[in-house]
């Protein structure tokens, strides 16, 4: 479907009359033909689509996201979840002479804009966007490839797409008779999906049965708790209880009953837990038995990508994934930790994948560009403080960042999983945002 110039701005008149303002920029989803943002506004969630180009042109709202079967990953979403989840929508708006739509959002207290451009079947994006909090205004346009801070500050937005075929004088005459609906497309799209039946990976299933196994005897821990209470051992002195892997810390003020209640609380928690976890261990058990086994279903139609810099040359793959002279990275020794650095995109893939094992420790700049540092501890040792601080201290170093407090996010490799088709980026969960003090490198770096 492609909406001409009055359709779309008949689309974004009719979605500024809802109430969408400060509502939650949530969940971000693709299929091959649109992207779909969740938005959380007044007790509602409504679902933006946006479509890619290549004939899928325009901009929808939906009350559901795209079914499962549909959706597809690519740099592209990466890219959106990055920068624009967990945000604040403003408003959209569409520019007086093109087929230019713009949407405003708030994010480090400041407005940020993402614009996108449907030229001849074709997808164009500019984003507008603070990297961190007090930081500088960054552009990125699609059809450059790359960003950089404008000087002097720019003006109107919609004036950058000039350069690649805006028009100013179009007539918006086109109009379409009937604008389907979301639900409709999505129909569409699912029927010339081709989809394609997998089985149930069985060793996603192992993992996960392990996984589970190992929650469940945490969560059946609280029987050792349980016999804290029985024998009325005292708690009255006790700032912190250890017991196996549970932790119980007294905070305040707090009389014997309360003690024994926070107790009582956490082997309530526990034993609720143990009876999910044991539900979940039989679903799986029963799956790798083959029992309600459920085939995945995936589409089969290629993604439609935007104008992306260098995206747009067929030999880009071969040159992500050329061999390198040698090693791009380097590890520094203390006494006792490693500290391994990437010295550029494709140094941050060889660390992570030749040098790192899964339980070492990964750092980078919180909200902007760096270089990758993991940390080795000695013997699998947890990581203290101060050797945090020496690893946050390597990536400002090799990053030119000069504050004395470095903001970083930390997690295990474990936690960590490349993106295809772009060298050096990855994806993260359970990571922890933090903000560390400078340490002193002077004699241990040997530029």
């Amino acid at each position: 479907m492609i909406q001409y110039y009055r359709d779309l701005e008949n689309q974004v008149k009719s979605i500024r009359e809802l109430p969408l303002a400060q509502g939650q920029i949530q969940k971000i989803y693709s299929t091959a033909y649109y992207v779909s943002l969740a938005l959380r506004a007044r007790g509602k969630t409504w679902h933006l689509y946006l479509g890619r180009g290549g004939g899928h042109e325009g901009i929808w709202i939906h009350g559901s996201p795209p079914p499962k079967e549909l959706r597809r990953k690519d740099t592209f979403l990466e890219y959106l979840r990055r920068h624009i989840s967990s945000c604040s929508f403003v408003e959209v708006s569409v520019d007086r002479y093109d087929r230019i739509l713009r949407l405003d959002y708030m994010k480090f207290g400041e407005r940020n804009s993402f614009l996108l451009f449907w030229k001849a079947r074709k997808l164009y994006f500019l984003h507008a966007y603070l990297e961190r909090p007090e930081g500088s205004l960054k552009l990125l346009l699609s059809w450059r490839g790359r960003a950089f801070e404008p000087q002097p500050a720019p003006g109107d937005l919609f004036d950058y797409f000039d350069e690649i075929g805006r028009h100013q004088d179009r007539k918006h005459d086109l109009v379409s008779e009937v604008v389907p609906g979301m639900e409709e497309l999505l129909h569409a799209e699912l029927a010339s999906s081709s989809l394609k039946t997998l089985a149930t990976a069985p060793n996603f299933l192992q993992r996960k049965r392990a996984n589970i196994h190992a929650d469940l005897l945490r969560a059946q821990q609280w029987e050792e708790l349980q016999g804290v209470l029985d024998r009325g051992e005292p708690l009255e002195e006790v700032y912190e209880l250890k017991v196996a892997d549970q932790k119980i810390r007294f905070d305040g003020e707090l009389n014997p009953y309360e003690r024994r209640n926070l107790l009582f609380q956490k082997i309530k928690k526990l034993k609720r837990g143990e009876a999910i976890l044991r539900d979940r261990l039989g679903s799986v058990e029963a799956e790798l038995s083959g029992i309600g086994t459920a085939p995945v279903t995936v589409s089969q139609i290629p993604i439609v990508r935007p104008v992306w810099g260098e995206e747009t040359a067929k030999a880009r793959p071969a040159i992500l994934s050329k061999p390198t002279s040698g090693e791009e990275y380097r590890v520094i020794v203390f006494d006792d930790l490693q500290v391994g650095v990437g010295l550029s995109a494709y140094g941050n893939d060889q660390l992570r994948s030749k040098w790192a094992a899964k339980d070492d420790h990964w750092l980078h700049l919180d909200g902007q560009k760096s270089a990758h540092v993991i940390i080795k501890t000695k013997n699998g040792a947890p990581l203290l403080p101060e050797g945090l601080h020496l690893g946050a201290s390597v990536v400002a170093h090799f990053s030119h960042f000069l504050d004395d407090w470095i903001p970083i996010i930390h997690t295990q490799v474990k936690n960590l999983k490349g993106v295809s088709g772009a060298a050096g980026m990855v994806t993260y969960k359970k990571e922890k945002h933090l903000r560390c003090p400078r340490v002193p490198l002077d004699g241990v770096l040997k530029e």
